[in-house]
């Protein structure tokens, strides 16, 4: 059974973290897309992040448009999608839970959840957390991942002790070795669970 994955990059763009990430991904066996959701566009400091980010209101829809387009494409060429997904990328893997559930198998989720509204996901959920996030409240990840486990959905939250934003991504200062590995010993069981093993 073949297994695709879709990575969506955080607001520095797709930069070298990703790609990288995807290599390493597709010599486990996966066949990986990375969508470019700034069009080339790659930020170095957080205020030319911000400055990439600024229109994402007016562009959401083209955006959400382009993942969409990915699962899409994606899922003609293998039997089973997940989606990996860093900050600014999670709410689109998690619109995609919601409106493609039909099409994607799992979700793993680094620094970010989406809101449990009626419509949340169907689509099983792994959350990768720092523990001093100064962008996304664990409080409140902890709290959708309750209500949303008392509703049936599969969705797990794990928190990583003394780490910061970012703690996943190499070039970053926050990256955190030991808790990346940690991460993705738990996200590889998570994908093999959902897509099938490798």
């Amino acid at each position: 059974m073949s297994a695709g994955l879709i990575l969506l990059h955080a607001w520095w763009g797709l930069n070298d973290d990703v790609r990288r990430r995807g290599e390493a991904l597709r010599k486990e066996g996966y066949t990986v897309v990375t969508p470019d959701l700034f069009g080339g566009r790659v930020a170095m400091t957080i205020d030319e992040a911000k400055a990439l980010t600024k229109g994402e209101q007016e562009n959401e829809a083209a955006l959400t448009k382009m993942v969409d387009d990915a699962v899409s494409d994606l899922g003609k060429k293998v039997d089973r999608v997940g989606i990996v997904a860093w900050s600014f990328g999670v709410w689109y893997a998690w619109k995609m839970g919601i409106s493609r559930a039909d099409n994607v198998r799992g979700l793993v989720l680094f620094y970010g959840i989406g809101p449990n509204e009626p419509d949340a996901p169907t689509t099983p959920v792994l959350a990768h957390y720092a523990e001093h996030d100064e962008f996304e409240d664990i409080g409140f990840a902890r709290t959708v991942e309750k209500e949303m486990t008392a509703t049936g959905h599969d969705i797990r939250v794990e928190l990583y002790p003394g780490t910061k934003h970012w703690f996943d991504e190499p070039s970053r200062p926050e990256y955190d070795k030991k808790a990346s590995e940690l991460a993705w010993e738990r996200s590889r069981s998570f994908l093999r669970k959902h897509l099938g093993s490798r």
